[in-house]
């Protein structure tokens, strides 16, 4: 990408300090990092659809799928799997059939980190060193890592025998890395049986009351939020003192209103996956599952809805509908993505009117798909996903945004985001140079929920001439800015500098004697009498 800037400077810019860039790459292929180096295509079992490719958010999408008989929609295995967006599988693994696919979920904690579950136990996987650490936690649908304590929460469901009958609770446990108890919320404090879904949910022999499937940590007000699913409700919960600051659905204390801004008495049927998006915003995936409304509507959603604390109001502010033949009764996951587009799984192996199992979705802030992968039946055999994320190896930075400021020089600004949809603030390092020289380094604080921060560099009037700016940003392990369409990994990564030159370096292992290893966003510079802006790509 070149880009020109024509205006008038008189003086002419000193060089400052040289710009080195040490790359030490016979340690970096010592320690290759645990992605599978081929770029296979699963055979006929992803189908690819992009209706708007040059609006979709480039990245790699993170999941588990699973393969099951159709007839009875029992499991076959499991396969945990990084793509891209053209189903290219630059990882996987196999489990197998033991549990239920919601006890695998998949998300990245940190730039070289994967928390995950399986049959046994809450895992902690390393994707450089390919090293997994059993946190010795079992529990079922979601984890959730404490950042302020360095602890785990954990979902653990228990039976209680009421005047004869057995009800199913559950408890949110807090653990420490060894497995060790230091906290627990019991759901049954704040809920009980005569909340039961008037369509009797049933799991085995059980009421099932509660059936919570997500917890969210706020590390900044130290809160927790859990969706139980078969109360159609989501409630905030006081970290220290376990008291229940608010509720929001069917068993809530907010007024409800839907698109129209018309109050209603519910506002999701058995969601799943509520998280933070912003300081008062939420987003979750409404399954329309057991709608009190109608039964039949199967309308499952992405939905986002803004709350009032002091108004106690929540209102719904976005919403995506799927078609019948996009109906999830169970299982789904919806996120922002960095460029407003929104990606959700409707990922069970059937829906009505179409042999088509797990369907991943992206699509604009308009409701318009600009992508998406889904898995088509295979003769007995079916395919469903539980979650998913879409995430980079590397910060990401925009294209730079420029202003001529007249005899005050010009700006130039980027917006930068973090790998992947973070629930805490991390921090990185940029670096600007011109022709080779460093004139500017600091830090860079990325902020939660994959939104964007900016970095701004003044060139002042003493500039002239043709010069060519750098702008590289690295993560906390030292991974890299890149440009999406110059950027792929198969096993190391490839950063292409540009249509001449190609650098091939491994992932940092994080050894304290590798150097910062670098990738480049490259502006040129050239200086003519008038101020013309223009592009070129």
């Amino acid at each position: 990408m070149l880009v020109y800037f024509r205006f008038k400077f008189v003086r002419v810019f000193k060089r400052k300090m040289l710009f080195l860039l040490c790359f030490s790459l016979t340690l970096s292929f010592l320690f290759l990092p645990a992605l599978n180096t081929s770029s296979e295509v699963l055979e006929r079992e992803f189908v690819m659809s992009s209706a708007e490719p040059n609006q979709r958010f480039e990245g790699y999408n993170l999941f588990v799928l699973e393969k099951c008989d159709a007839e009875g929609l029992i499991p076959i295995n499991r396969t945990f799997l990084i793509t891209d967006l053209e189903g290219n599988i630059y990882f996987k693994k196999e489990y197998g059939k033991e549990a239920n696919l919601d006890f695998f979920g998949v998300e990245f904690i940190n730039s070289t980190t994967i928390l995950q579950g399986d049959h046994v136990s809450a895992k902690l996987w390393n994707l450089e060193t390919n090293v997994t650490q059993d946190l010795n936690i079992y529990g079922h649908h979601d984890y959730e890592r404490n950042y302020a304590n360095d602890t785990y929460f954990a979902i653990s469901k228990y039976t209680v025998d009421i005047d004869g009958t057995l009800y199913l609770f559950d408890k949110v446990r807090e653990y420490l890395q060894d497995g060790t108890l230091i906290w627990e919320l019991d759901t049954r404090s704040f809920t009980n049986q005569s909340q039961w879904c008037p369509y009797e949910d049933m799991v085995e022999n059980y009421r099932d009351i509660t059936h919570t499937n997500t917890v969210f940590y706020d590390e900044d007000e130290d809160v927790i939020y859990i969706c139980c699913r078969t109360l159609n409700t989501i409630y905030k919960i006081d970290h220290k003192t376990q008291d229940v600051l608010w509720a929001l659905g069917e068993y809530g204390n907010f007024k409800l209103f839907d698109i129209n801004g018309k109050e209603i008495d519910i506002m999701f049927y058995h969601a799943h996956a509520v998280e933070k998006i912003s300081e008062d915003s939420f987003i979750l995936f409404d399954n329309d599952e057991h709608n009190q409304t109608d039964n039949m509507n199967h309308q499952s959603r992405m939905l986002e809805f803004k709350i009032d604390e002091d108004k106690m109001q929540a209102n719904v502010t976005w919403q995506w509908i799927g078609s019948e033949e996009y109906y999830t009764g169970w299982w789904g996951d919806c996120d922002v993505l960095p460029n407003n587009n929104r990606l959700a799984v409707f990922g069970t192996p059937w829906h009505p009117k179409t042999s088509i199992g797990a369907r991943l979705v992206e699509v604009n802030y308009e409701g318009d798909i600009v992508w998406e992968m889904f898995f088509d039946k295979e003769g007995t055999e079916c395919f469903g996903v539980y979650k998913m994320e879409r995430f980079h190896f590397a910060p990401i930075v925009s294209t730079p945004r420029f202003n001529d400021l007249g005899d005050n020089g010009s700006l130039f600004e980027w917006d930068v985001w973090y790998n992947f949809r973070s629930k805490t603030i991390f921090q990185g390092k940029y670096y600007i140079s011109i022709d080779g020289n460093l004139v500017e380094t600091g830090d860079v604080n990325f902020p939660k929920y994959w939104q964007a921060t900016q970095i701004k560099f003044y060139v002042n009037e003493s500039l002239t001439g043709e010069h060519e700016i750098e702008l590289v940003v690295a993560d906390e392990a030292g991974h890299l800015s890149n440009e999406s369409d110059r950027y792929s990994s198969t096993g190391i990564l490839t950063f292409k500098i540009s249509k001449r030159i190609e650098l091939i370096i491994g992932l940092s292992v994080g050894l304290g004697s590798l150097i910062l290893i670098c990738s480049f966003i490259f502006v040129r510079i050239k200086i003519f009498k008038k101020p013309i802006f223009k592009r070129k790509v």
